[in-house]
């Protein structure tokens, strides 16, 4: 969307987070000059100095009075003036309720931020040649949501005549009257017009005949009927169910047959889903389908199973328009497995879909892809699919089927922790050197410090918890050898908890918890571990003052903090891998009749 040269009033976008708190609204100024953010594990509150026809105006602090730091934006009024704001929301816990856990402003000069903590949903608007006047939303112990009013900036015409590369994208479409193309203006900016186009269908992947013809009917037209619809088929293997397509009728159809299972998903987004990348089993081979969608995503999300143990059973989605008045696409999708649930990745927004849960398993995935994923459906092979009584996110299950009691570890205690499945090789790339001493340590200053250094990886972690976290044991590799760590912290303990690592083909990314007052020192309250798996915890009561180690692409090798009769505090070691720090480029939209 972008601005029409003569319209001058100012349009409201928004607000974007959650439902609780009051509602404000600052309304409509000249400019902004400055913003001061308190954020800490979330945007505990915000407040802004508007201009109001060269008259300084303070807006009342919308938020809390928390936030373990404080930030202030100075613009350089009047030449620089905020264009964007991007950010995510989100809730803490599950039982927490969702407000704006970080924000990024974005002016005619430069960037500012991120402030808080990048987890969750991710919200932006895709509108340019405007500058932010105003701000409204709700806000309470926090800001729980935050939306802008934008007015058009008058621009200087150009004679350059805008150049479309041979590699221009087409995401052709008769119902909706015109295509989108990809094409560029400059200055790195992208440049994304409508126009007229017949409506042109994509190769197949080689192993398989041309994909048919999908039915109009399923455009998602009605947002009221969330049934799942069926793709007619002319002939189909026994047991074989289609649902969809969900989403939009513009770009070209893809399909990519029928397979054994489901591997592993690669998603890119940025305002909704941009591409998706499956890798499938066919017989016991891992086999990768082609990339359906566009390019430019923001970021890329990797859903790795555990097959064969872990099956796909069904989707859940939203979508709606990418821009004002704009095709529909994908905003978001989930996937469920006999092992729990995956997502959401991207905005829940607009009307919602689903397949039928219990019917199988997910064998293929077919749809419309342009600049972004249109529309996706799945064909799905009937079948009685085992549920299974442990999830991703449990790190030790007390079942009574496919247990082993580990009776041989460090500690004297018993565990019980699940059997596995067969192992997948993690998808690693060259590597960063890791960092002499990485983030955190996050908690207390009490104890003594303590640092393990840096290995080739984790293999398991044991936990021992009462009040707070007593105590971190950890085996490492190095080089193909067993190295365990001392145990940091107490001997006390009401539960034992076992975090057990397919290492190497599964590595832990990320951790995650809480810290507060414990008597007479600041100690860690909780642990949850992140891995290129899922997620295994939380360990303890979640709560106190949040905190997490960078979501980045890497791997933890080793672990430091500080510890007495409890876990103090704990930080990490990161290897990143080499490649993922890619300059967002801009995006100028425009429509042409």
């Amino acid at each position: 969307m972008s601005f029409e040269a003569g319209e001058k009033k100012p349009i409201a976008l928004g607000p974007w987070g959650g439902q609780d708190g009051h509602r404000w609204d600052d309304g409509v100024h000249s400019t902004v000059r400055q913003l001061v953010i308190a954020h800490g594990s979330g945007i505990d509150s915000i407040q802004f100095e508007y201009d109001k026809k060269g008259t300084s105006i303070w807006s009342e602090k919308h938020g809390g009075s928390g936030g373990i730091r404080t930030d202030k934006v100075k613009l350089d009024y009047p030449e620089e003036y905020l264009v964007s704001v991007n950010g995510h929301y989100g809730s803490l816990n599950q039982w927490g309720s969702v407000f704006i856990l970080s924000l990024t402003f974005q002016s005619n000069k430069r960037t500012y931020g991120p402030f808080g903590v990048e987890q969750g949903t991710y919200f932006s608007f895709p509108v340019t040649g405007g500058k932010i006047v105003g701000f409204h939303g709700k806000s309470g112990w926090f800001l729980d949501s935050i939306g802008i009013y934008l007015k058009p900036v008058q621009q200087k015409k150009s004679s350059k005549a805008l150049v479309l590369p041979k590699s221009s994208v087409y995401a052709g479409t008769e119902n909706i009257g015109y295509s989108v193309i990809q094409g560029t203006a400059g200055n790195n900016y992208d440049i994304v017009v409508a126009v007229k186009q017949k409506e042109k269908y994509s190769s197949p992947l080689q192993h398989k005949p041309p994909p048919k013809q999908i039915s109009s009917d399923s455009s998602g037209e009605d947002a009221n009927d969330k049934t799942p619809k069926v793709r007619s088929m002319d002939s189909k293997p026994e047991g074989l169910i289609t649902y969809g397509p969900w989403g939009g009728s513009g770009g070209s159809a893809f399909d990519d047959g029928i397979n054994t299972g489901i591997r592993q998903i690669y998603l890119s987004r940025n305002v909704g889903i941009v591409s998706v990348r499956v890798q499938y089993d066919r017989n016991g081979q891992a086999v990768w389908g082609s990339k359906h969608g566009g390019t430019g995503g923001f970021k890329t999300d990797k859903i790795m199973f555990d097959y064969p143990s872990e099956i796909l059973t069904h989707i859940s989605g939203t979508y709606g328009p990418f821009m004002y008045m704009g095709p529909m696409i994908i905003k978001s999708l989930t996937f469920y497995t006999n092992k729990g649930k995956h997502g959401p990745f991207g905005e829940e927004q607009g009307p919602s879909f689903s397949s039928k849960p219990n019917e199988g398993k997910i064998v293929g995935f077919y749809g419309k892809e342009g600049l972004f994923l249109d529309a996706i459906g799945v064909s799905v092979m009937e079948g009685n699919v085992k549920s299974s009584r442990h999830y991703i996110s449990d790190a030790i299950v007390k079942a009574e089927a496919d247990v082993t009691e580990i009776d041989n570890s460090p500690w004297s205690n018993k565990l019980v922790i699940a059997k596995r499945g067969p192992i997948e090789e993690v998808a690693c790339a060259v590597v960063k050197e890791p960092a002499p001493f990485g983030p955190g340590p996050w908690g207390g200053n009490g104890g003594k410090p303590w640092d393990d250094g840096v290995f080739s990886g984790i293999k398991q972690i044991f936990v021992t918890r009462a009040e707070a976290i007593c105590s971190v044991q950890i085996e490492y590799d190095r080089n193909g050898q067993s190295v365990w760590s001392v145990r940091h912290g107490g001997t006390g303990g009401t539960a034992t908890n076992r975090v057990k690592l397919e290492y190497p083909h599964e590595v832990l990314i990320r951790i995650s918890g809480y810290y507060g007052a414990d008597e007479k020192s600041t100690v860690v309250k909780s642990l949850t571990f992140y891995t290129s798996r899922g997620q295994y915890g939380p360990f303890g009561d979640e709560v106190g003052t949040f905190f997490t180690s960078a979501n980045t692409e890497g791997k933890i090798v080793g672990l430091h903090g500080r510890s007495g009769a409890y876990l103090d505090a704990i930080g990490v070691h990161m290897q990143h891998w080499l490649g993922n720090n890619r300059t967002p480029r801009s995006s100028l939209f425009k429509m042409f009749n």
